[in-house]
């Protein structure tokens, strides 16, 4: 390189402004009986260090800073809670949980345990309703926290969920879930995808199911960001009486899945909707795996969260799916984001 350009080149990078690190704090909830680990994305303050952190060996790391300081706020933030697929984790979103903070806003992602990949049990998948009870439960927590709820804007509280997490959006604006629908609807599938070939090999005969009828909705949460939702098929109204006060938007993944092929028709008159369809994997909206060792441990391990079709970009996936949710969250939850 021209020895005058390399100079040029230098001087540049060291004039850009260095990106400004997100901090990262564990926040232990219990609630229904369960007790599992969230997490508190926030800016953090001048000078903080950042750490590579990858939650599993496929996945590859991201910048974060564990335990730092919160920067000084000049006003509260508005929060999003983020919820993860089966045999995801409190990390799977954090590709969209950094970018959120950098545009203004507070993220709590949640852990389910029984459909996370710490831990997954028959219960679990068949009692997804509890999922909601988690993140009702998580929201009690970091909003009575001293120090996190004291940084947080409760009259602006968003959601995005991906699969499962998409399901549990579903619930928490008040859609009921029947499990007995969704086993049939599995059983009659011709061509069975990840989810039906596992949850049919399950004896569900002891799981108590009699609370599956109520309603979860929690009405703190005023707009959904809904990522491929699966399961709604075995919801096929939402009964509630009260909406929630903004839009719905629902990306979905163009692939095969329990899900219906479009946003159901009971959703689109209930609530106020926008679908983006894009010709993606169901688990491209997972973090990004590392370069060919990821998707070698990911099939080893049987979950296929490494998979794209051929020609998608995960990672511009991700830039172009975070810039929809700021945009989304930012019309929905006033006056927030930049």
């Amino acid at each position: 390189m021209n020895r005058y350009l390399l100079l040029a080149f230098l001087a540049l990078a060291a004039a850009a402004p260095a990106r400004a690190a997100v901090g990262i704090a564990a926040l232990e909830v219990a609630g229904n009986g369960r007790k599992f680990t969230a997490e508190v994305w926030y800016p953090a303050a001048d000078g903080a260090k950042t750490e590579d952190f990858s939650p599993r060996a496929p996945i590859r790391p991201i910048a974060i800073a564990r335990d730092a300081a919160p920067a000084a706020l000049a006003e509260r933030r508005p929060l999003v809670v983020a919820s993860h697929g089966n045999w995801g984790t409190r990390f799977s979103q954090g590709w969209l949980a950094l970018r959120l903070v950098e545009a203004g806003y507070l993220v709590l992602t949640t852990t389910h345990p029984g459909t996370d990949a710490e831990l997954q049990t028959v219960a679990g998948r068949h009692r997804l309703w509890d999922r909601s009870r988690d993140v009702s439960a998580a929201l009690d927590e970091v909003l009575k926290h001293p120090k996190w709820g004291a940084l947080i804007d409760a009259s602006r509280i968003g959601f995005a969920g991906h699969s499962f997490g998409g399901w549990t959006a579903v619930s928490l604006a008040g859609g009921r879930y029947d499990p007995a629908r969704q086993r049939d609807y599995c059983t009659k599938l011709a061509r069975k995808d990840f989810y039906c070939e596992n949850i049919l090999k399950d004896d569900v005969a002891g799981v108590p199911v009699q609370d599956a009828a109520q309603s979860f909705r929690d009405p703190r949460i005023r707009a959904f960001y809904i990522m491929a939702p699966g399961l709604l098929r075995a919801s096929p109204a939402i009964r509630s009486r009260r909406s929630p006060r903004h839009s719905w938007s629902t990306p979905r993944a163009s692939t095969r899945s329990s899900s219906p092929s479009r946003t159901p028709r009971c959703w689109r008159s209930r609530f106020p909707a926008r679908e983006i369809v894009r010709p993606i994997g169901h688990f491209t909206y997972a973090p990004e795996c590392r370069p060919l060792v990821g998707a070698v441990l990911a099939r080893a391990a049987g979950v296929p969260i490494c998979n794209d079709p051929d020609g998608v970009d995960r990672a511009k996936v991700h830039a172009q799916v975070a810039r929809d949710a700021i945009e989304f969250f930012a019309a929905t939850l006033k006056g927030a984001g930049r």
